[in-house]
C-alpha cells in the first residue's frame, strides 16, 4: 500500500483574525474563571461600536462571546472552578482566536455542555499546553459533544477506557504518515468523519488493530468490510441475537473480535468503516431498513457505498441524518474554505447583534451572512427566527422564498426543510402562491440525486393538504407528475407514483389520477401531433414512470402503472410455453414487484410483469459490466427454484451469470452460478430455501447487454 511523505499533519488552519488585546475587565472576569462577567463585558465592549467582521477587535470580541453563549457562560464558570488547570486552559483558549474559530466553524458545536471544552482540555494537558494540531483536537470535541441540532448526552456513559479522545487524537498524530493522502488536507469538519462518533462506533484499539491489519487500495473500502465472515450463528454456535456472541473474544478490540469471529450486517459495516477511518478516510455506518451498511469519501463530494451504501440514515452527520440529502448539503455549504470562513466570522457579528437587542442591525448582518453561504441552514434558520419576531407577513414571506428556493440547485429537498420555519406564513399564504412555490420545490427536487432512503410522501401530502380547493390540488398532482417525470434521476418520480396511486387510485380518485397523468404525459410530447405520436409519447411517459417505480422500489405504483401502460401499448406478444417447469416441484409465485439494473431504449417496462409469468415478457438493460434483473415477491415464502429463459437472438451476450436470494433485500446469498448458461436455465434452492427477493446478476468481460424473456419463482 501506498505510503504519504512522513510528515506532521496539521488540519489546515482557518485564516486567523489579527489578534488583539481584549478588553481589560473581560480579561480580569477571564481570570477569575467568570464567565458570566466576561459576557457582561463584552457586550459593554461592543456596545456603540460597528459590528462588522472587518475590525479584527470586533471580530475576536464577537466570537468569544459566541463560544460563551453556545457552551453557556455558567457551564463554563463551573467548568473553570473545577482545578486552577482548568481555569488556565480556559484563559488561554478564549485568547486564541485561532483555536475558537476552527471550533466555532467545525459543523456542530458541543451546546451547553462542557463536554467539547473538556475534551480540548484534556488534549492540551496531555500535550503539555502545546496542541499541535487543533483542527484535529477540534473535530473530536465535535463528535464527542454532539451539537445543539445533534445533541449526545449517551456519550458521557461510555466507557473511558475505551473510548478516549485523547488517545485518538495521538493515534491519528502518530500515524499521520499512513493516512490516505488527503487526509493531510482536511478540514475540521472532515476530520470529524475520521475520527469516530463514540456513541456508535467502534472502540479505540479497533482503530489501532484495522490500521494495521486492513489495507486495501485507497478505492476499494467497500470491500474492507469482507475482512470478517459474514456468518450467524457464531463458529460456537451462538446467535447474534444474544448476547454472547463476541464473549470468547471479550478481551479485545471490536475489530480484532469481528475478524475472528465474523458477524452480520451491523459488525461487518462498522469493520469496513472503521478500516477507512483508521487510515484517514472519511467514513460513517448508515442505517437502514432491517439493515447496515457505510459510505467513505476519497475527496469532496466523492462518498461511495460498501455493504449496500451511503444511502440512508447517517450515525455521522451535520446537517440532519438522511444520505444522500444531508451529505450533498453538507458539500455545498463547506465546499469553498475561504467562503464558508468568511460566512462563520459574519455569522458571529450577526449573533452579536441578537444579544445586543439590535434585531433589524441583526437581520441585516444575517442576509450578508446568507450573500456567503446562502445553503447553510443554521445561519437561514436563525434569519428566520428574526423574520418571525418582526412578525414578516405572508406577502412578504412570499416575496422571500420566491428568490430563495431557485438557488437549492441539486438541493431540492433542503429548499423543502428551510421552508419548515416559515409555515404559519405560508399557511396564510393564497393557493396560487403556495402553488408556486410548490412548483419551484419540486422543480429543485427533481434536480437533485436521490436515492429509495429520501422519502417524499411526507411533503407531498402537506403540501397537497395545505391547498385549499379541489381544482388546486388537482392542478398540483398534474405539476407534480410533469415536473418530476422529465428528471433525470427517477427515484423520487417513483415515490411521487407511490403517493398518487396510494392517495388517489387506493383512494376511490383514480379518474383524477389518471386525469392528471395523461395531461402531464402528453405534455411531454409535442401538442398538435398525430394521435399516434402521442400514443408514442405516453407509451414512453408511462415506461419512464414503471422504472421509476422500480427504482423506487414501489410495488403498488408499480401495478398501477404497468395495468394502466397496458391499455396504451397493448398486451405483451411474447407466449412460449416453459420447458423446464416439470423439473421444479412447488408452482410459479405472482410477482409484487420486476426491478431491472438499467434500461435502455429496447426495452419494454409495461411488460416486465409478464416475465415473472410462465407466459414471458420482455426487457433489456443497457450495457453493463454486472447487469441484473430481481423478482420481489408479496411474501417472505419457501422458495423452490427458477426458470430464466434468454430472449431469443444475441443469446451469446450472456453466459456468465449467478442466481442469489434474499430475506431482507439487501443480503444476498448465492445459490447457483454457471459460465455457460442455456437458452433456458432452471435452477433448484435447497430444500426450505427462504426468500422474499431472488436476482439474476451477469457478468460480461466489458459492458454489454443482458435481455430475458422469464424469470419464474417457484415456491411451495
Amino acid at each position: 500500500m501506498p505510503m504519504v511523505a512522513a510528515t506532521a499533519v496539521v488540519a489546515p488552519a482557518v485564516a486567523q483574525a489579527a489578534a488583539s488585546e481584549l478588553p481589560a475587565d473581560v480579561q480580569s472576569a477571564i481570570k477569575q474563571g467568570d464567565y458570566v462577567k466576561a459576557q457582561e463585558a463584552l457586550l459593554a465592549a461592543l456596545k456603540g461600536k460597528e459590528i462588522t467582521p472587518t475590525s479584527a477587535e470586533v471580530l475576536q470580541q464577537a466570537m468569544l462571546l459566541e463560544l460563551i453563549r453556545t457552551t453557556d457562560a455558567e457551564v463554563m464558570s463551573a467548568y473553570a472552578a473545577k482545578s486552577d488547570d482548568r481555569k488556565k486552559f480556559l484563559a488561554e483558549f478564549a485568547a486564541d482566536a485561532e483555536w475558537q474559530e476552527l471550533y466555532l466553524g467545525c459543523g456542530l458545536v458541543p451546546y451547553k455542555t462542557e463536554v467539547g471544552i473538556d475534551v480540548l482540555y484534556r488534549i492540551w494537558k496531555d500535550q503539555k499546553g502545546k496542541v499541535k494540531n487543533k483542527g484535529l483536537a477540534v473535530a473530536l470535541a465535535s463528535v464527542w459533544g454532539g451539537g445543539e441540532t445533534d445533541p449526545n448526552p449517551p456519550i458521557l456513559k461510555k466507557d473511558p477506557s475505551r473510548y478516549n479522545p485523547v488517545w485518538r487524537y495521538n493515534f491519528f498524530q502518530k500515524n499521520a504518515s499512513r493516512m490516505h493522502p488527503n487526509y493531510k488536507n482536511l478540514r475540521p469538519w472532515e476530520l470529524r468523519f475520521t475520527v469516530g462518533i463514540p456513541q456508535q462506533d467502534w472502540d479505540d484499539e479497533s482503530f489501532e488493530w484495522a490500521l494495521e491489519n486492513i489495507n486495501v487500495p485507497w478505492d476499494r473500502y467497500d470491500y474492507a468490510c469482507w475482512a470478517a465472515v459474514y456468518t450467524d450463528p457464531s463458529y460456537f454456535g451462538d446467535s447474534v441475537q444474544g448476547g454472547m456472541y463476541n464473549y470468547p473474544y471479550a478481551d479485545i478490540s471490536w475489530a480484532e473480535a469481528t475478524h475472528r469471529n465474523g458477524g452480520v450486517c451491523g459488525a461487518m459495516s462498522h469493520l469496513g468503516c472503521v478500516a477507512a477511518m483508521a487510515h484517514g478516510i472519511p467514513a460513517y455506518t448508515v442505517g437502514q431498513p432491517g439493515h447496515c451498511a457505510y459510505g467513505f469519501r476519497l475527496k469532496r463530494g466523492d462518498w461511495r457505498g460498501g455493504f449496500g451504501g451511503p444511502d440512508g440514515g447517517m450515525h455521522n452527520r451535520i446537517f440532519g441524518n438522511q444520505a444522500p440529502t444531508s451529505y450533498l448539503l453538507m458539500e455545498t455549504v463547506y465546499k469553498d474554505d475561504a467562503k464558508i470562513e468568511k460566512a462563520y466570522r459574519h455569522s458571529y457579528c450577526a449573533k452579536a447583534l441578537e444579544a445586543m437587542g439590535d434585531v433589524d442591525g441583526a437581520i441585516a448582518m444575517w442576509k450578508k451572512t446568507l450573500d456567503i453561504s446562502p445553503l447553510h441552514p443554521f445561519f437561514r434558520a436563525s434569519l428566520h427566527k428574526l423574520m418571525k419576531q418582526k412578525k414578516y407577513s405572508s406577502d412578504a414571506v412570499y416575496t422571500y422564498l420566491s428568490d430563495l428556493i431557485p438557488m437549492y440547485k441539486k438541493n431540492g429537498f433542503a429548499a423543502v426543510n428551510v421552508t419548515a420555519d416559515l409555515k404559519d406564513e405560508i399557511a396564510g399564504m393564497t393557493d396560487d402562491q403556495k402553488a408556486d412555490l410548490y412548483g419551484k420545490m419540486h422543480k429543485m427536487i427533481a434536480g437533485t440525486p436521490s436515492s429509495w432512503a429520501v422519502k417524499v410522501e411526507d411533503i407531498m401530502k402537506a403540501q397537497s393538504e395545505s391547498l385549499k380547493d379541489a381544482a388546486a390540488r388537482e392542478k398540483y398532482l398534474s405539476t407534480l407528475f410533469a415536473t418530476h417525470m422529465s428528471a433525470e434521476d427517477a427515484t423520487t418520480f417513483g415515490q411521487v407514483l407511490e403517493w398518487a396511486v396510494k392517495t388517489y387510485v387506493e383512494g376511490g380518485q383514480e379518474e383524477i389520477f389518471s386525469k392528471a397523468f395523461s395531461k402531464a404525459a402528453a405534455s411531454a410530447g409535442t401538442s398538435g401531433k398525430a394521435d399516434a405520436e402521442q400514443v408514442k409519447k405516453m407509451t414512453a411517459a408511462y415506461n419512464k414512470a414503471i422504472i421509476a417505480a422500480e427504482q423506487a422500489r414501489s410495488a403498488p405504483a408499480f401495478k398501477s402503472l404497468t395495468e394502466a401502460a397496458l391499455k396504451v401499448c397493448g398486451k405483451c406478444p411474447v407466449d412460449i410455453a416453459l420447458k423446464g417447469s416439470a423439473d421444479l416441484s412447488g408452482k410459479p409465485a405472482k410477482a409484487a414487484l420486476f426491478r431491472i439494473s438499467t434500461t435502455s431504449q429496447y426495452d419494454a417496462p409495461a411488460w416486465h410483469i409478464n416475465i415473472t409469468t410462465p407466459t414471458g415478457g420482455k426487457c433489456h438493460t443497457s450495457k453493463e459490466e454486472k447487469p441484473y434483473m430481481i423478482v420481489e415477491l408479496p411474501e417472505r415464502e419457501s422458495l423452490t427454484g427458477c426458470i430464466i429463459r434468454k430472449t431469443d437472438g444475441n443469446e451469446g451476450r450472456m453466459t456468465k451469470a449467478t442466481v442469489y436470494t434474499s430475506e431482507d433485500g439487501a443480503t444476498w446469498k448465492p445459490r447457483e452460478s454457471t459460465d455457460n448458461m442455456p437458452k433456458e436455465w432452471v435452477v433448484k434452492f435447497p430444500d426450505g430455501t427462504p426468500g422474499k427477493w431472488v436476482k439474476v446478476e451477469f457478468e460480461n468481460a466489458k459492458p454489454d447487454f443482458a435481455h430475458i424473456s422469464h424469470f419464474v419463482i417457484y415456491t411451495k
